[in-house]
């Protein structure tokens, strides 16, 4: 089980870091640099919920597993990681759950009405949602530097 249980964890935190580099270094920034500005929203509105059902599902194992695997010798390199794991998770599921779905509701008020207001708000929104993703890679990759250097299962 303990292989099992590590093994995941190791797959589970490398995928999602992985992922939430890509798309946010070279994925959405490439998208707007070859699409018009429509077709590049269109696209990265159309991999966002696939982008943070990733995020959900490997931020989950990445969290349960790690858990389990420290446990019964909980240290404090182990509770800072597991804070790291629950703070990505909990910024994931917000921006995914809360900030992007109203972002893009104010972008297709602002393209249904043709009130910059909308856009304005939406802009505003797309900010934190950045910014709260660049958190998120930068403590993803905090998460694998401690668990290279400083974890052993």
């Amino acid at each position: 089980m303990f292989l099992v249980l590590k093994s995941l964890y190791l797959y589970s935190v490398s995928l999602w870091v992985g992922a939430l580099f890509f798309f946010t270094a070279i994925g959405a920034p490439m998208a707007f640099k070859v699409l018009k500005k429509e077709d590049a929203g269109r696209y990265t509105g159309a991999v966002f919920p696939k982008y943070f059902g990733l995020g959900y599902i490997l931020g989950l194992l990445s969290l349960i597993s790690f858990y389990f695997l420290t446990r019964e010798s909980m240290t404090l390199i182990s509770s800072i990681n597991l804070f790291l794991l629950l703070l990505m998770n909990l910024f994931n599921f917000v921006n995914g759950l809360l900030i992007v779905p109203k972002a893009g509701l104010l972008k297709a008020e602002f393209y249904r009405s043709n009130d910059r207001s909308y856009y304005d708000k939406f802009l505003k929104l797309h900010a934190v949602s950045m910014a709260l993703n660049g958190v998120t890679v930068i403590l993803g990759l905090m998460v694998i530097g401690i668990t290279s250097l400083y974890l052993t299962f």
